[in-house]
């Protein structure tokens, strides 16, 4: 059984574009007073940027802590948007569950967590997984499974949404308005 996460909103999307960081961003901004944490999780691997200080490794997996404010890479921007920390998470499927347990130090019960990944669904039971979809891409494989899931479904241009960012409410645990 998968442990329940009240206080993490997961994000996932269509695709690529599809308005993912754009809406995290915007939820940002509205819960400063809380020090939200915000997570981008990815499959791919890359080498770190300036600013990604990594914090915990293994095979298959690294964390990192994003510190450089200034560049328009995901993490970076949930820090200009009112992130009090951001982390950037690259691994294997496989390894998710270890690099999720590796995150677990830096989070607060009481704070809110938001984590734009396709698959932690798959190991948490969040708060609530929202789905971000733009209608006007083509979708990947996944998002019919995740439209059958997800708690709720943001429909995006890559700008817009509805719901809106501000429909969502976190007081220690997340709800729709």
């Amino acid at each position: 059984m998968k442990q329940k996460w009240a206080n993490i909103l997961l994000i996932a999307g269509s695709g690529q574009n599809s308005g993912k960081t754009t809406f995290i961003c915007q939820l940002l901004e509205q819960l400063r007073r809380f020090a939200p944490i915000a997570v981008k999780v990815s499959h791919h691997f890359y080498d770190p940027t300036p600013g990604l200080k990594l914090i915990a490794e293994e095979d298959g997996f690294q964390l990192f802590e994003e510190t450089n404010r200034t560049t328009n890479k995901d993490s970076s921007l949930y820090l200009q948007h009112g992130a009090l920390r951001s982390f950037y998470i690259q691994c294997k499927d496989e390894k998710l569950q270890r690099a999720f347990i590796s995150l677990l130090p830096y989070l607060e019960a009481d704070q809110p967590v938001l984590i734009e990944s396709a698959a932690l669904h798959h190991i948490i039971d969040a708060g609530l997984f929202v789905l971000v979809v733009n209608e006007s891409l083509k979708p990947k494989p996944a998002t019919e499974i995740n439209r059958k899931i997800a708690d709720v479904i943001v429909v995006s241009d890559g700008r817009q949404f509805t719901p809106a960012p501000d429909q969502l409410i976190f007081d220690t645990t997340w709800r729709k308005e």
